[in-house]
Order: C-alpha cells, then sequence, then structure tokens
C-alpha cells in the first residue's frame, strides 16, 4: 500500500521535468488583423466591405456576400451591358463562388508592397425594414501585379441587402455601372476569372 503513493510521487515528478505543463510561446496569426465587425446594419457591411478590400481578406469580403444556407437572399451581379457582351460567359452564373474565385486571384497576383483601397463618394443609403439600397460612385485603386504601381478602376454601383434568419445584413444584389471609358469593377472581376 505505501509503494502506490511513492509510484505516484515519481510519476508526478517525471512528468513535471519533461515540460509538459510549461507555457510554450504562440502561434503567430495566419492573417493579418481583421476589421471585420458583425454585420448589424447595412452601413456596417459597407464599412467591412471597404476593409476587407485594404486588408486583402478573401473570408471577410465573402462575409459581405448574401449567405441562402442562413436564409439570405441568392447573391447576383449584375455587370454593365457592354461589359457583359465583352467578356461573353463570365457574368452567365456569376455567384458568391465566383466572386470568391476573383477575388482571390486579385489578391494572390497583385503587389504585396502597395497598398488597395475603395473609395465611396455620392453615397445614398436607404433603409426599410429588413432590406436596404446603397448606391455610390466608387474608386478602387488595386496594385499592379507587374510594376507594383496601382491601378484604378471607377464606376457606379447600387447595392441591395437583407438580412438572414440571424438578423445579419448582407449584399444579394450588386449592380456595377461605367463611367465615360473607364474600366470598372467588372472589367476587373472578368480579367481576375480567368
Amino acid at each position: 500500500m505505501k509503494k502506490l503513493p511513492m509510484v505516484l510521487v515519481w510519476c508526478t515528478v517525471i512528468i513535471a521535468g519533461c515540460g509538459i505543463f510549461q507555457t510554450r510561446q504562440p502561434q503567430p496569426p495566419q492573417q493579418s488583423p481583421s476589421d471585420y465587425q458583425p454585420p448589424l446594419s447595412p452601413d456596417v457591411v459597407i464599412q467591412n466591405l471597404i476593409n476587407s478590400i485594404s486588408d486583402r481578406n478573401v473570408n471577410n469580403y465573402i462575409a459581405c456576400l448574401s449567405d441562402p444556407s442562413f436564409g439570405g437572399r441568392p447573391f447576383s451581379f449584375e455587370p454593365p451591358p457592354d461589359v457583359y457582351r465583352q467578356y461573353q460567359g463570365i457574368f452567365e452564373n456569376w455567384d458568391v463562388s465566383s466572386e470568391q474565385y476573383y477575388f482571390n486571384n486579385l489578391v494572390v497576383q497583385s503587389a504585396k508592397s502597395s497598398s488597395s483601397q475603395l473609395v465611396l463618394t455620392s453615397e445614398n443609403l436607404t433603409t426599410l425594414g429588413d432590406s436596404a439600397s446603397f448606391s455610390a460612385s466608387y474608386t478602387l485603386y488595386w496594385p499592379n501585379d507587374v510594376q507594383g504601381s496601382l491601378q484604378q478602376v471607377e464606376g457606379n454601383l447600387i447595392f441591395y441587402l437583407g438580412t438572414d434568419r440571424n438578423e445579419n445584413w448582407s449584399i444579394y444584389k450588386w449592380i456595377d455601372s461605367k463611367v465615360g471609358d473607364s474600366l470598372s469593377w467588372s472589367d476587373l472581376k472578368a480579367r481576375f476569372s480567368q
């Protein structure tokens, strides 16, 4: 009977000596810090989209778009008619996975040394119950993958937003339009989805 407590003491000393109870250094984060906020209002969704672009965070970008698996409406994207015709077939069945594919390609193929930025002007947000519309003029600056210089696309956008069963807001319809002869966001999406 007296041997059992002595065995337990020795086991404890051996385990403690192995360093199993010592604290370890925390692992560095896999992604840059996130500015993502719970999307409890339409304006937070817009800010999350802006932040996801400057952070180049694919997951946060996609989280701004409606997900039917959480009771949201199916996502749709409508490019300008001339861009739709120019890139035949690309926007035919455009959905959230298309957005993820394009944005991931854009992030991977971009210069790491430059910053990206979405600038919105002439903003107009109208909320009615559990739906909202947001319109704005945009300029999207994105680092070029070859020269390290910024590329720029611009145009006008309309977002239709709604809530899901968790009362989180997201964009379920995105309409893009061009400004003159400038490249639009749709051009950028088409080029990085091929």
